[in-house]
């Protein structure tokens, strides 16, 4: 892997440190304090976060600040305390089933069963079929749902899945469990590239101000953290082939918000659809990958009640089209009318957004010819009184249409 200490054009001249730039695969260490051994993943051995930057890092030199960040974004996605609180806010029973001892067969089934409730919910079965043979049918494949991802509630027996939110929220479930099954041994973090941003450089005040711009006066400006640049192997190319195949391209910068425990899956995989495909009817039934150009609609999705303030944000080039399908809202459906539309993702109008978009560039050259807000201007009124949303959302079916481009740790 090429190590290079030459700081980008935005950085130099700055009187700031080089960024750092390195690959990064992350392989944990012996612990050498209990503080160390609390937070080790289920079923592995314990990890001394302060000995691991030495690990992820190789040969490449480093400097101190940013060897810190890396151990520091470790012990965030590592963390056990909010891998708990975050499970157990959703009600899956991790005491009865650790993550580390869920298999992918039981994930599968799970999304399995999903599909046969919303295929009643919709009505997709045959019309000869009776309410009640319907709502029994709910109830069996519930049974079964729960018996392949174990719950625990206040309550006995378990509820009855018979409305699209709580498909939803399962399907929320199942995505997060899936990440954290792909995190496995090792995180690798970018594949291909990592750069952990210079705190004075233009390129990291550039982000800190499309982050804190990007919300509304309700909100308080975000702490940063850490950002990190990142291009994960093959992305690019697999994102470019997408946008070659398709004639009304229009790429921009947009925010996605995760759990802070789904990212070691997220980084070593990207971002994924949770579809439950209908093999009878072909209809796609999923949430899709959801953006934002406001950041405060993307924090909503990380979850941070359950990790004392602490998130980390995706900032990901989006090839939404030319065109996108408008809707006034979105359902476990709008991923199947979207593609019958021949458009590849769906916007949703909100009453208050970003009302002059930019050339990235001015972030980093690599971002020539995506377009973004323009952080010299605030949030408005967008004029569109019967907006159903309070802000834009931005969703997608195709992981190829995204490109993860920065990540960003902050703090509430």
């Amino acid at each position: 892997m090429k190590t290079h200490t030459k700081a980008p054009k935005s950085a130099r001249g700055s009187g700031a440190p080089p960024n750092s730039r390195y690959g990064l695969r992350s392989r944990q260490a012996p612990p050498s304090t209990p503080e160390a051994a609390s937070n080790r993943p289920p079923g592995r051995g314990t990890a001394n976060f302060e000995a691991q930057s030495a690990n992820v890092t190789g040969n490449c030199v480093m400097e101190e600040t940013s060897k810190q960040a890396v151990v520091e974004l470790m012990k965030t996605i590592r963390n056990q305390d909010y891998l708990r609180q975050l499970l157990s806010s959703l009600s899956y029973n991790y005491k009865e089933s650790p993550v580390s001892e869920l298999s992918n067969e039981d994930i599968r089934n799970g999304f399995s069963k999903l599909r046969d409730i919303a295929r009643s919910i919709y009505k997709l079965e045959s019309s000869d079929e009776l309410p009640n043979c319907r709502t029994s049918c709910r109830k069996e494949h519930s049974t079964e749902y729960y018996s392949s991802v174990p719950h625990e509630f206040l309550r006995k027996p378990h509820p009855v899945i018979n409305r699209e939110d709580l498909i939803a929220k399962e399907l929320e479930l199942l995505t997060i469990l899936s990440y954290m099954k792909d995190m496995g041994e090792d995180i690798t973090i970018g594949d291909e590239e990592v750069i952990v941003l210079s705190r004075n450089g233009n390129e990291f005040l550039h982000v800190e101000r499309y982050l804190n711009q990007s919300h509304s006066d309700d909100y308080r400006n975000y702490e940063v953290k850490d950002i990190f640049r990142i291009k994960r192997r093959g992305e690019a190319e697999r994102f470019k082939s997408f946008q070659t195949s398709n004639s009304t391209s229009k790429s921009r910068l947009l925010w996605h918000g995760s759990p802070v425990t789904s990212y070691g899956g997220i980084l070593s995989n990207g971002l994924r659809v949770a579809p439950i495909e209908d093999p009878q009817s072909g209809d796609l039934l999923c949430k899709g990958i959801h953006f934002a150009d406001m950041s405060c609609v993307s924090t909503e999705h990380c979850r941070s009640d359950s990790t004392g303030g602490e998130a980390l944000l995706l900032l990901c080039e989006v090839e939404v089209g030319e065109s996108p399908l408008e809707m006034f809202s979105s359902s476990l459906k709008t991923g199947n009318v979207t593609n019958k539309s021949n458009k590849y993702s769906t916007f949703i109008r909100g009453r208050t957004g970003p009302t002059q978009w930019i050339d990235a560039v001015d972030i980093h050259e690599s971002l020539m010819g995506i377009e973004m807000p323009d952080p010299t201007c605030d949030p408005s009124d967008t004029s569109y009184p019967y907006a159903p949303s309070n802000y834009n959302k931005y969703i997608c079916y195709n992981e190829s249409q995204i490109q993860i481009r920065y990540l960003v740790r902050i703090q509430f």
